[in-house]
C-alpha cells in the first residue's frame, strides 16, 4: 500500500496565505554565511561536534520506554500492548506501523526532524490499521483554511502530488516556536553562523596540513613569464615538489632562473585560529543544550552519572518529552479517555546507577513499602517467586494518631 493510500479524504483546501504560518526553512542548497561556507542540514552534521550533539539527544529519547497509563480510583496501570487491536501501547512499545518500524527509530527520526527543522509530523490515519508515521518536515506544514479558519497539514509526497491532511490526524511537535506558536524553529536556523564558522576554520586547518604547513610562497624569475600555461606549469611543480604534509620542512632547491624565493607563512605560534575551533565547539554546545564533557570535550564536574544525567534530563531532554506527552494525550486519546489516561517516558530508564547503588535504591523502597519484592525483580526481568508481591515496612514506623499516636 502507497502512505497516500491512506488518507481519508481527498479534500483540496482553499488557503488563507496572509494567515497561515511560513516554514523558516533554509533553501535546498543551504544558508549563506558571513564565513563564506554554505550552511544546510547535511552539511553541518559532517562537523563532528554538531553530528555527537544529535546522536546523543535523538539516541537517548529513542531508547527511553514511551508507555500508557491508566488510572481508575487510586490504582494506576500500564496499558498492556495489543496486537490485534494494536492499539496505542501497542504502537508505542512494540511496532508503530506496517512498515516494520521499530519504537526507537519512530523517536529518534522525530527528534532529529525536530532538532533541525524544529517540526516533526506525526501522522496517525484513521483509514486502514491503526499506524503511526513520520512525516518529513521539509515537505510538510500547517496550513489555515480560507473557508473556516481550520487548521490542515500540507503534505508533498514523494511522487510529487500534494495532499491536505485533517489536522485532527497529526501530532505536531517543535522546538524553538515563532511569534504564530504554529511553527518551529530548528537549532541551524540560530546556529548558521557558528556552524559556518566551524566549517570555515576546518577547511582552513584542512588546507594548512596539505599544504605542509606552508599556505603561500613567491618565487622571482631572471627571465619574463609572459604565458598563463607557463606560470601555471612552475606553480604546480613548486606545489608537486614542496606542498603536503609529507614535504613539510624539505629542502627547496631551485635552478638559476629564480632570483628570489620567499616564503609567505603564518608562524605557528600566530596560528591561533585553531583555539578558535574549541571556542566554537563550546558555542555549539550551547545551542543544543549539552555540557562539554558528554560531546567528549572538557572535564566532568558530577560525583556520579546519576547525577549528571538529573541535570541534562531537566534542563535539555525534558523540553523534548514533556510536549510530546501532553500532544500525545491531546491527540491520540478520545475526550472520555483523557481525563484518566496518559503517556510517560520513563525517565529513569536513563539513570543508570552502578550495581551496589541499584541493589541499595531498591532495598529501601521495598524496606518502605514502595515496591514489593517482584516489582523490584521485574525491573531487573527476574521472575517473581511466591510471596514476593507483599508489601513491607520497617516495624519501629508507626501512623500518627489513634493508640499508637504520642502520649
Amino acid at each position: 500500500m502507497l502512505i497516500r493510500d491512506l488518507l481519508s479524504s481527498s479534500v483540496t483546501v482553499k488557503e488563507d496565505s496572509q494567515s497561515s504560518p511560513r516554514p523558516d526553512y533554509g533553501p535546498s542548497w543551504g544558508y549563506n554565511t558571513v564565513s563564506g561556507e554554505r550552511v544546510n542540514v547535511l552539511k553541518s552534521q559532517t562537523l563532528a561536534t554538531v553530528h555527537r550533539a544529535k546522536n546523543i539527544i535523538s539516541d537517548d529519547v529513542g531508547k527511553m520506554p514511551f508507555q500508557m497509563f491508566q488510572k481508575n480510583g487510586r490504582n494506576i496501570d500500564q496499558v498492556k500492548p495489543d496486537p490485534i487491536t494494536r492499539n496505542m501501547a501497542y504502537l508505542l512499545q512494540i511496532s508503530p506501523n506496517q512498515f516494520g518500524w521499530t519504537p526507537f527509530q519512530l523517536k529518534k527520526a522525530a527528534i532529529e526532524w525536530q532538532l533541525f527543522y524544529g517540526n516533526a509530523y506525526i501522522w496517525k490515519p484513521t483509514k486502514g490499521q491503526q499506524q503511526l508515521l513520520m512525516l518529513p518536515a521539509d515537505k510538510t506544514s500547517p496550513v489555515i483554511s480560507m473557508k473556516d479558519g481550520s487548521i490542515w497539514y500540507k503534505h508533498t509526497f514523494s511522487n510529487g502530488q500534494t495532499s491536505f491532511i485533517p489536522a485532527v490526524e497529526i501530532l505536531h511537535l517543535m522546538i524553538n516556536p515563532d511569534a504564530t506558536g504554529f511553527m518551529g524553529r530548528g537549532v541551524i536556523t540560530f546556529a548558521r553562523e557558528t556552524f559556518g564558522r566551524q566549517l570555515a576554520a576546518h577547511k582552513t586547518q584542512s588546507k594548512l596540513f596539505s599544504q605542509g604547513f606552508m599556505p603561500a610562497a613567491y618565487v622571482k624569475f631572471a627571465d619574463t613569464i609572459d604565458s598563463p600555461d607557463a606560470r601555471k606549469k612552475v606553480r604546480e611543480a613548486y606545489e608537486e615538489q614542496m606542498s603536503g604534509s609529507e614535504n613539510a620542512y624539505r629542502l627547496a632547491v631551485f635552478d638559476n632562473r629564480i632570483t628570489e624565493y620567499k616564503s609567505i607563512d603564518v608562524p605557528l605560534k600566530d596560528a591561533q585560529f585553531l583555539e578558535s575551533i574549541d571556542a566554537t565547539d563550546r558555542d555549539i554546545c550551547n545551542f543544543f543544550g549539552l555540557s562539554e564533557h558528554m560531546l567528549n570535550r572538557g572535564k566532568e564536574a558530577y560525583n556520579s552519572n546519576e547525577q549528571k544525567y538529573l541535570e541534562y534530563l531537566q534542563g535539555t531532554l525534558d523540553s523534548y518529552l514533556v510536549p510530546w506527552e501532553e500532544a500525545g494525550r491531546i491527540k491520540w486519546m478520545t475526550a472520555a479517555e483523557q481525563p484518566n489516561t496518559y503517556f510517560k517516558f520513563i525517565r529513569e530508564a536513563l539513570l543508570r546507577m552502578d550495581s551496589k547503588a541499584r541493589a541499595d535504591s531498591m532495598a529501601v523502597r521495598i524496606q518502605n513499602g514502595m515496591l514489593t519484592p517482584n516489582e523490584a525483580r521485574e525491573k531487573d526481568d527476574m521472575s517473581a517467586y511466591d510471596e514476593g508481591d507483599q508489601h513491607y515496612m520497617a516495624g519501629n514506623i508507626l501512623p500518627i494518631g489513634g493508640n499508637n499516636g504520642p502520649k
